[in-house]
């Protein structure tokens, strides 16, 4: 494409004031190919350089945040959709269903040394303990009042040990004098966590629960031959 003697001179003099590629090109509409080689013999200044470099650093930055907003709401929108996906697919469990989900709960998070004569289990998540709770009511009879609870703490937050007990009372529904006396785990971490967020590790265990415990190992026996 031909173009006039005045777009070029247009170009030229914008590049002397220090425009860039970009802002030449928004300017004229002469693609930044033929931008450069009619600019080619024009030396910008220092500062005029200086210049130009912070508002194509400011320009590749902004690129970059939309970028990562784009990429930000693709992913969250994917997350929404899996996770719609997910509730629709495992919709309402079975009685059956039930009982094969605490089993393999406690098989994966229970406590199966062949010493154990009681049901243990260990988890840090409340929500999964509420379900293990919920499933020993339903499946094995289990009272409230049969449970032991125990929290383990990083020594960082055992001036919190009455607030985080506290939390774990409310969360599983028991009184503060069915928990035993907490352990703490002497070893620093390097990071410090969010108080808000981290409530310990809780150990749960039925009292004389022997023949549970058998018949638990029983139902894990059975999971473990199905093919």
């Amino acid at each position: 494409m031909q173009y006039s003697q005045d777009i070029k001179n247009k170009v030229r003099h914008l590049r002397q004031k220090g425009f860039s590629l970009g802002q030449i090109f928004q300017n004229t509409g002469v693609p930044r190919t033929t931008i450069r080689t009619w600019i080619r013999d024009i030396i910008l200044s220092k500062n005029q350089a200086l210049v130009l470099k912070n508002r194509v650093q400011k320009s590749l930055q902004k690129g970059r945040v939309r970028f990562q907003t784009v990429q930000k709401e693709k992913r969250q929108k994917n997350e929404k959709e899996l996770l719609e996906i997910g509730l629709k697919e495992i919709g309402k469990l079975s009685p059956r269903d039930f009982l094969i989900a605490g089993v393999s709960l406690y098989w994966a998070e229970g406590f199966k040394n062949r010493h154990e004569h009681r049901l243990g289990f260990c988890n840090s998540d409340p929500a999964m303990i509420k379900f293990y709770i919920y499933w020993l009511e339903k499946y094995l009879g289990v009272d409230k009042s049969q449970l032991v609870a125990r929290l383990t703490l990083n020594c960082l937050y055992e001036d919190k040990i009455n607030e985080i007990q506290g939390f774990w009372a409310r969360t599983i529904g028991i009184p503060l004098d069915q928990f035993t006396k907490p352990f703490f785990q002497t070893s620093k971490w390097k990071k410090q966590y969010n108080t808000v967020n981290y409530h310990g590790v809780l150990r749960i265990h039925v009292r004389e629960s022997l023949d549970r415990l058998l018949k638990m190992k029983g139902w894990i026996e059975g999971l473990k031959m199905l093919k």
